[in-house]
C-alpha cells in the first residue's frame, strides 16, 4: 500500500512543480515535508494575484488563475481595488451641530462612526471635535462634498488611495493553490492505511489550514477596507473677532481707581506727618526757639 501512496505522492509532486512553475509561485514547504515522509518529494504551487472595491472579483480571480505576472497585473481601472482615505480640518459655525450632521450623513451613505473625541478650550469657552467615520467607497466623493458644504472654511484637505489590486490577486491565487493542496492531502489521508502515514498527512493538513486561514483573513481585510473608505475630520470653531479696544491694554476705570487710591494715600500721609509733629512739639519747639534766639543775638 505504501508503494501505491508513494506513486500518488510523486504524481502530485510533478503536477505541483509544473503548476508552481507556470504560476511563478513558491513551493509549499509543508506539503514537501509530508511527501518526503511518505518517501517522495513534493512541491505544490503557491501562486498569486487579486482585486479591489467596485471590482469584478470573479474576473480578477480568473486573471490570477490564468497566471498573471506577480509584478504586473493588467486589470481595467474599474476593477482595481483601491483603499481610500481622507483627512480634513474645517471651521464650522457650531461644532456640536456639525458633529451631529456628520453622524447622520455617515449613516445615510451606508457607513458608520468609528470614533469621536472632543477637546474643550476653557480660555475661550469653545471646543474642537475629532470624528472618524467610514462610508461605502462609491459614496466617498459625495461624503467629502457634504463635509466641505458644512465648512465655513476648509483649513486643510488630503485624500490618499492605496492600490492593493496586485496583492489581492496574488493572495487569492495563493489561497486557491493551498486549497488544492489541501484537497490532495485529504485524498491522500483517505488512502493511507498506516498510522504513521496518516499522522504525517494530518500534521501537514493542520499547518496548511493555518496558512489558508491567515490568507483568508488578509483577503477579508482588504475587501473590507476597500469597500468602506475612511474619513477623518477635525471640526474647529470660528475664531471670535478681536474687540475694537483691547481691554487688557486700556482700562480707564482701573486707572481712575488707582489715582483715587494714590490721592487717599497722600492725604493719609500728610495727616500722619501732622500728628507726628504735634506729638513731638516738646522736643522740636524749644530747639526752634533756641535757634531763633541765637540767630537774634548775632
Amino acid at each position: 500500500m505504501i508503494t501505491g501512496i508513494a506513486f500518488v505522492v510523486i504524481l502530485i509532486s510533478i503536477v505541483g512543480v509544473v503548476w508552481a512553475t507556470f504560476l511563478g509561485g513558491q513551493v509549499n514547504e509543508t506539503f514537501s515535508e509530508v511527501a518526503q515522509g511518505l518517501s517522495a518529494d513534493s512541491a505544490p504551487a503557491a501562486a498569486h494575484q487579486a482585486p479591489a472595491m467596485d471590482f469584478d472579483e470573479v474576473a480578477l480571480e480568473e486573471r490570477a488563475a490564468g497566471g498573471a505576472s506577480q509584478t504586473q497585473v493588467e486589470v481595467p481601472p474599474s476593477q482595481r481595488i483601491v483603499i481610500k482615505q481622507a483627512n480634513l480640518t474645517i471651521q464650522v459655525q457650531d461644532v456640536d451641530s456639525a458633529e451631529s450632521l456628520l453622524r447622520s450623513r455617515a449613516e445615510q451613505l451606508g457607513g458608520f462612526v468609528v470614533s469621536v473625541r472632543t477637546v474643550n478650550h476653557e480660555h475661550n469657552n469653545t471646543k474642537t471635535s475629532f470624528i472618524t467615520f467610514r462610508v461605502r467607497a462609491e459614496h466617498f466623493d459625495e461624503a467629502l462634498s457634504g463635509i466641505e458644504g458644512l465648512a465655513h472654511r476648509v483649513i486643510s484637505r488630503s485624500v490618499t488611495g492605496d492600490d492593493v489590486t496586485e496583492e489581492f490577486v496574488d493572495i487569492s491565487a495563493r489561497l486557491r493553490s493551498l486549497e488544492t493542496t489541501r484537497d490532495r492531502l485529504l485524498d491522500l489521508l483517505a488512502r493511507a492505511d498506516e498510522v504513521e502515514d496518516a499522522l504525517q498527512v494530518n500534521r501537514a493538513l493542520t499547518d496548511l489550514q493555518s496558512q489558508i486561514e491567515q490568507i483568508q483573513g488578509r483577503i477579508n481585510y482588504l475587501r473590507d477596507r476597500a469597500a468602506l473608505s475612511t474619513i477623518n475630520v477635525e471640526l474647529r470653531p470660528i475664531p471670535a473677532r478681536p474687540p475694537i479696544i483691547d481691554e487688557d491694554s486700556w482700562q480707564p476705570l482701573i486707572v481712575a481707581s488707582d489715582a483715587l487710591s494714590a490721592l487717599i494715600s497722600l492725604v493719609q500721609w500728610l495727616i500722619n506727618v501732622g500728628i507726628i509733629l504735634l506729638v513731638w512739639i516738646p522736643v522740636w519747639l524749644p530747639i526752634l526757639l533756641l535757634g531763633r534766639w541765637w540767630l537774634g543775638r548775632k
